[in-house]
């Protein structure tokens, strides 16, 4: 596949604050909602990697998420690029991000969410399934799906971890679902990213355990965009 000069990337962190998704749930909107999304920029495949997160910026209400796209879309529209970068998005984060969309518009929030948000993907490389045919011979038959973490690791791109013994989050590390020194998505989605929420909504923002909190997550978040670009490069059958 010939992979475009000048990319964007988007990797996007949710809570599900209103009801836990089962196995079969994760590409239905209503169990999900916005925390965070990572967003990257290259201009070239030479070029420095730009970075960013944008948090989500009071409670669960369908304006607050509104906000968060709409500043997803602003940071994206001023910068020039040929297509968009995910890994597993055609799964989950193009998904989701249209599915708020959705939402916004129906409720008026922003009319043109559906627009904006839709014209992002208009040119969409979802990494996973060039992965997935990279590495057939490592995988299942029926897999269709390859960690990000492995494929880089097989790429020989590294991926920096978020230790949880850098932060200084208090008793947010003793939740059941943290069972690794290390923070992983299933830690935000079923822990971390309501309680970053929840500090939002009590207005507790200025404590030393939202500040930590809103460090960690940006340090992971950010983890996961850089090599997006790399990878992309490697799968660039131009090059």
């Amino acid at each position: 596949m010939s992979i475009p000069d000048r990319l964007l990337a988007v990797d996007i962190e949710t809570a599900s604050p209103h009801k836990e998704p089962g196995r079969n749930d994760f590409q239905d909107t209503s169990y999900f909602e916005l925390v965070a999304v990572g967003l990257g920029y290259q201009s070239g495949p030479d070029a420095e990697i730009e970075t960013e997160v944008l948090f989500r910026d009071g409670g669960w209400d369908t304006e607050s998420t509104t906000d968060l796209l709409q500043r997803v879309s602003r940071w994206c529209s001023e910068r020039e690029a040929e297509g968009i970068l995910t890994h597993n998005g055609e799964g989950f984060d193009e998904i989701h991000l249209k599915g708020w969309a959705e939402k916004a518009s129906e409720q008026g929030n922003w009319p043109d969410a559906n627009e904006r948000i839709g014209s992002l993907f208009s040119n969409h490389i979802d990494l996973n399934p060039l992965a997935v045919e990279r590495y057939q011979d490592r995988l299942e038959s029926w897999r269709d799906m390859v960690k990000l973490e492995d494929v880089c690791e097989w790429e020989g791109i590294g991926v920096p971890k978020t230790s949880y013994e850098e932060y200084n989050i208090g008793s947010l590390t003793q939740h059941e679902a943290i069972d690794a020194p290390h923070v992983t998505n299933v830690h935000i989605g079923e822990a971390l990213g309501e309680a970053y929420v929840e500090h939002k909504i009590r207005a507790t923002t200025e404590t030393e355990q939202f500040q930590e909190l809103e460090q960690l997550l940006r340090h992971y978040t950010e983890a996961d965009i850089e090599p997006l670009f790399h990878l992309a490069r490697n799968f660039d059958e131009s090059r």
